[in-house]
């Protein structure tokens, strides 16, 4: 690991510990794991609030959740091995596997759609099918009967159309083709070669102790939030089936690293799956089961997942081989944002690192979060130098101020420009047990809440 990486890895956890608990209250989310690993091994794991809405228990760091859409990577190394094995190959029709997949109309048939097309959201089928499940939580045990000529939503290759019906399709094919079920298929040539100890295709009969409760998105208006029933995805599991734990998943994603020396598929495998097939939104690209996005010239690859009750986000950084995996146990946007702001929060500081570590060593006396009436601080130590920022932002580092010390105690905002008193002093004072207690940011006074 390099050295200027090494230092940022060290840092932001300093962010993270102080960041986390209050942007989760900002969020309304109950509780989160955060993971941060270097080649699958965790370097910084910590549960923050509670596993349940009331808040009686704390949450676990080992805790399971559903990682939902995280199957989709599963299902695309299956289908990878396979074609290392000779045994299809992405551009095959899935009618080729499937004789039921069929159904056309004026200007496309499914005849003609591949594997590929599946795996890369290319294939213009329709999202979930006919059925309400993800309202009702009964989810197809059988697909023949959902595929006609309304299927076919927008001709295959016209365009990026995500589908969970084209996931559990590509299940279908696993299981033909290796004439094992789908749960059988990845526990055996997945799961296991991994040693993920914590990951389950789908929900078993028994459910897992440590599988938490996931609670409702709040809702104006709405008193009490419901957990939701664990349910199984049976034909929907190759999409949406996962159960998994923020250890199993930094391992797994590390597994996809080219250079690794444990991996389920090769490296031709893994470079096709980080091809870009399309562009689903702003700045992400999408290959084969996999999103693709860039930060600070590094490729990032990784996915989301989305469950009743569960909103979670794994990434990782192919050339450095350094995931990050953040879960959460209801509806909010908390995850993506945490796990993209680590990640840049990394790469930023690490590039910067001489600047952060220029100057006298400082304690964590200032370290916390300070209140006034028009809003909340978080000031931690970067280094040698301090940094604020809100509780409530996505992302610290696009937007925080750098603060460098000038006497004791007394800081200057570097802010060159900007509606943060750039260029004035930031104060601390009444120093108890080696924690400043009041901030004065310029002429405005703040006190530690945290």
């Amino acid at each position: 690991m390099e050295k200027e990486i090494e230092f940022a890895l060290k840092e932001i956890q300093n962010v993270l510990d102080v960041w986390v608990p209050m942007k989760i209250k900002y969020d309304l989310t109950p509780g989160v794991v955060v993971c941060i690993a270097y080649k699958g091994k965790s370097l910084y794991l910590k549960a923050f609030g509670s596993r349940d809405i009331e808040g009686n228990s704390k949450l676990s760091a080992d805790a399971l959740f559903r990682v939902a859409s995280m199957s989709k990577i599963f299902t695309t190394v299956a289908i990878m091995q396979l074609q290392e094995r000779g045994e299809l190959r992405l551009d095959d029709r899935v009618s080729d596997y499937l004789p039921w997949f069929k159904g056309k109309n004026k200007t496309s048939d499914l005849k003609n759609v591949t594997i590929r097309q599946m795996l890369s959201h290319a294939s213009g089928i329709f999202r979930d099918g006919e059925g309400p499940h993800w309202e009702t939580d009964k989810f197809p045990k059988s697909l023949k009967k959902t595929i006609s000529d309304k299927a076919i939503i927008i001709e295959n290759l016209s365009g990026f159309k995500y589908s969970n019906h084209a996931f559990a399709i590509l299940g279908e094919i696993i299981k033909k083709v290796s004439k094992f079920s789908y749960e059988e298929y990845v526990t055996k040539n997945i799961i296991n070669p991994l040693v993920l100890k914590n990951t389950f295709p789908d929900l078993s009969d028994d459910i897992p102790t440590k599988l938490i409760a996931g609670y409702e998105r709040f809702i104006p208006d709405k008193k009490d939030r419901i957990a939701f029933p664990h349910v199984k995805t049976y034909a929907y599991a190759p999409a949406t089936g996962f159960i998994s734990n923020a250890r199993d998943m930094a391992l797994f994603l590390s597994s996809l690293s080219l250079d690794t020396k444990k991996s389920v598929v090769n490296r031709e495998s893994k470079k096709a799956m980080m091809q870009s097939h399309g562009k689903p939104a702003c700045d992400d690209e999408y290959g084969l089961g996999l999103d693709i996005f860039e930060i600070k010239g590094r490729t990032i690859v990784g996915h989301s997942g989305g469950f009743a009750g569960f909103i979670t986000n794994a990434i990782t950084s192919v050339v450095d081989n350094i995931q990050v995996v953040v879960l959460t146990n209801t509806h909010s946007s908390t995850a993506r944002s945490v796990s993209r702001g680590v990640m840049e929060m990394l790469y930023k500081v690490a590039d910067n690192s001489h600047h952060y570590q220029k100057g006298k060593k400082l304690p964590h006396t200032y370290d916390g979060v300070y209140r006034n009436r028009w809003g909340d601080t978080v000031i931690v130590k970067i280094g040698n130098k301090l940094v604020g920022f809100s509780p409530q932002v996505n992302n610290p580092i696009s937007c925080w101020s750098i603060l460098e010390q000038k006497k004791v105690h007394e800081f200057e905002n570097t802010d060159k420009v900007g509606f943060g008193s750039p260029k004035e002093m930031v104060r601390f004072s009444e120093i108890k047990n080696k924690k400043s207690q009041k901030m004065l940011w310029g002429s405005t006074p703040s006190k530690r809440v945290q």
